[in-house]
C-alpha cells in the first residue's frame, strides 16, 4: 500500500517532514510505504481561517500529483482537514482528513468527546515535547472535570503523543497521525472510495473536454 502525506503548510523544513515520515513508517502495516508531497506557497502554519483557506487552495493544486505518482491514499497533514471535500472531488483515491478520522474513532470510545490542544503556536509545539505533553495532560484533566471522557489531539504537531498520554492517563486519547494512517490503510485494504454522489467528480460535466 502506498500512502502519501500531503503537507499543506510551508513552515516545515525537510528535517521536520522526515521526523513525521519516520514516525508514520514506524507504525505502518507491513508492506505500507509512506512518502510525501508538500505545497510550495501555503501558509507557514494553519492557525486561523485565512490560513485554512490559503492551505485549502494549495491542497487542490497538488493532490492530483500524488495520485499521478501512484498514491493509493492521501492524508492531508492538518487536523483542520483543509481542502478535504474539494480534494475528494479531484481524485479517485481516498483522501483522509486526520480531524475527521480522530473524531470518528473518539466517538466510538466515549460518550462526550473533546478536542485537546496545547496553548502554543503550531510551529513551537515540538520545541519542548515534555512541556507540550504536560500542557496537554493538564487540559485533559480539566476536561475530565467538565464531564468529557474521550479525547483527540487537535493538531498534527502533537503526533506521537497519543500513546504515551493514553498510557499515563488510562483514557482514550486519539493521536492524529495514528488515526489518519490506519484509516488510510483500512480504506485501501477494503477497496473503499469516496462516493461520487457525495463528491461529484471535478470539473463539472459541462466543463469537461
Amino acid at each position: 500500500m502506498k500512502v502519501t502525506l500531503l503537507v499543506p503548510i510551508s513552515g516545515l523544513d525537510g528535517a521536520a517532514v522526515e521526523q513525521r515520515l519516520v514516525f508514520l513508517r514506524s507504525i505502518a502495516a507491513p508492506g505500507t510505504t509512506v512518502d510525501y508531497i508538500q505545497v510550495r506557497d501555503g501558509p507557514p502554519a494553519i492557525e486561523c481561517e485565512v490560513d485554512h483557506v490559503l492551505a485549502s487552495a494549495e491542497v487542490c493544486k497538488v493532490v492530483r500529483k500524488a495520485e499521478d505518482a501512484g498514491a493509493e491514499a492521501v492524508i492531508i497533514w492538518c487536523a483542520g482537514d483543509p481542502g478535504l471535500d474539494a480534494a475528494r472531488t479531484m481524485v479517485d483515491i481516498p483522501v483522509i482528513g486526520p480531524g475527521e478520522s480522530m473524531r470518528m474513532l473518539a466517538g466510538m470510545l466515549g460518550k462526550r468527546v473533546a478536542a485537546v490542544a496545547a496553548p502554543l503556536p503550531v510551529l513551537e509545539l515540538r520545541k519542548d515535547l515534555n512541556m507540550t505533553k504536560e500542557l496537554v495532560m493538564d487540559r485533559i484533566d480539566a476536561l475530565v472535570g467538565e464531564g468529557y471522557d474521550s479525547f483527540y489531539l487537535d493538531c498534527l504537531g502533537l503526533f506521537g503523543l497519543g500513546r504515551p498520554i493514553r498510557e499515563t492517563s488510562g483514557l482514550p486519547v486519539v493521536d492524529p497521525a495514528e488515526a489518519s494512517l490506519k484509516v488510510a490503510e483500512a480504506a485501501i485494504q477494503l477497496g473503499l472510495r469516496h462516493s461520487r454522489v457525495a463528491y461529484p467528480k471535478y470539473p463539472p460535466v459541462h466543463r469537461r473536454p
